[in-house]
């Protein structure tokens, strides 16, 4: 195996630990915490609401550090480790310390709150470190479809942990030891195995001088409102996955093996979009994805409790898809940040990728928030009993909204004009 390929695997393998994170936080903690603790849906979707205003604050404060500090370790690397502690404490905290279900919203908060912290810490330095290791079109591709194909893999093992666990409180506090043990590990190991790349600057990065480029630069300010919308419309299904397994389609018992199938899809499918991506514009293969994942998730409205081999059928075809939606994106501003770094002189990827992410959580976030708030007006029922009605919304939430939202980031990037797309034919 080549240096290089050597290089990218150990990077990619920090996205394991952070899928254990994410997909968790995202996907089954609302459900565990409104069932189990009698958390109204108001107060989950108020917090996930505010932490997204920190993540507002701290993920532009962390980009700029990375890309303008010399740090020991390493410009990027030294933020890794300075966030381990912040994420393991708000991991074990949320998923899994015993809970006196007295002060569960308490509780609740506090420990999102500081995992919201580490989570700022480690995220952009991590995507600036990843689109430093190449400067080549197609090798940049690889890097990422590595790094989404790790983070699928965590997810999945996520997954299998949550399916094969005796309910929820048990399934998330053995999330927590996976993740106490692997996190530390490949954080270290990418310390000591992995070189940043220099790259030549000579002025200090802005966070408002990259906000004005991405408002005057076209591409740029098409490609980040893209990425809003998009995320917008990913936050919603993971949001109500659980939701609707558990009471549309009244199979509490499929909730962790019908999210297996959607992300072992995505893992096998990366090799695909790895020697598709060599021939093929990113944007239009992403555009191509994308409208695949419309089509197929447009059926979704009409399941009911007997359709349950249509859903998996389902989530296979849009997990097909999901590998494809998390890896272009990135690869995309990553030559994107190519040619600010020679209009500019000056490395910013740190504040740009920072700024992604805050775009990225924020839209789920807000997406994800609004459809918890929704489903508190209409007077869904996280314990069950609801009536069709309310059940209809749910679809209706589920099924639609993700579809509508994705429409004008399919309209902007389709021919979207990339300076290198010519190395890729």
């Amino acid at each position: 195996m080549r240096q290089s390929y050597i290089q990218h695997i150990i990077y990619a393998s920090n996205a394991l630990s952070l899928a254990l994170i994410i997909f968790p936080l995202f996907i089954f903690v609302s459900e565990h915490y409104a069932s189990h603790f009698g958390i109204s849906l108001l107060g989950i979707g108020v917090i996930f609401l505010i932490i997204r205003l920190l993540d507002g604050f701290l993920d532009p404060l962390v980009g700029w550090a990375s890309d303008n500090l010399n740090a020991p370790l390493g410009k990027r690397k030294f933020w890794l480790l300075v966030s381990l502690p912040f994420t393991l404490f708000g991991v074990w905290g949320l998923f899994g310390s015993n809970l006196d279900g007295a002060f569960a919203f308490q509780h609740f908060a506090f420990n999102i709150v500081i995992l919201t912290i580490g989570l700022s810490l480690f995220t952009p330095p991590f995507y600036s470190l990843g689109a430093e290791l190449s400067g080549d079109y197609i090798e940049r591709s690889r890097i990422t479809f590595f790094r989404e194909g790790f983070f699928l893999l965590g997810t999945i093992l996520a997954a299998l942990i949550y399916a094969f666990a005796e309910g929820s409180t048990q399934a998330l506090k053995y999330i927590a030891i996976v993740i106490f043990i692997s996190h530390p590990i490949t954080i270290l190991i990418s310390i000591f195995a992995l070189k940043e790349r220099d790259i030549f600057y000579q002025n200090k990065a802005g966070i408002f001088s990259v906000v004005t480029t991405i408002l005057l630069d076209k591409k740029l300010k098409y490609f980040f409102v893209s990425q809003f919308f998009n995320a917008a419309a990913n936050g919603i299904p993971g949001a109500l996955f659980a939701f609707f397994v558990i009471h549309k389609l009244q199979r509490e018992d499929l909730v962790g093996l019908l999210m297996l199938f959607y992300l072992l899809s995505g893992v096998l499918a990366v090799p695909l979009w790895i020697n598709i991506s060599k021939y093929f514009k990113k944007s239009d293969l992403w555009c191509c994805s994308i409208s695949f994942s419309m089509i197929v998730f447009s059926l979704v409205f009409f399941l009911d409790a007997d359709s349950i081999l249509l859903f998996s059928i389902i989530c296979i075809l849009t997990g097909i898809c999901v590998s494809a939606d998390s890896a272009l994106p990135t690869s995309i501003q990553a030559d994107l940040l190519d040619e600010d770094l020679k209009v500019m002189k000056s490395n910013r990827s740190g504040t740009f990728f920072s700024i992604l992410s805050v775009i990225n959580k924020t839209a789920a976030a807000f997406s994800g928030g609004f459809v918890l708030l929704f489903l508190y007006a209409v007077n869904f029922n996280p314990l069950g009993g609801n009536s069709e009605e309310v059940l209809f919304w749910l679809t209706c939430l589920y099924a639609i909204a993700p579809i509508a939202l994705k429409i004008l980031p399919l309209l902007m990037m389709f021919r979207f004009p990339e300076t290198n797309s010519d190395k890729a034919i």
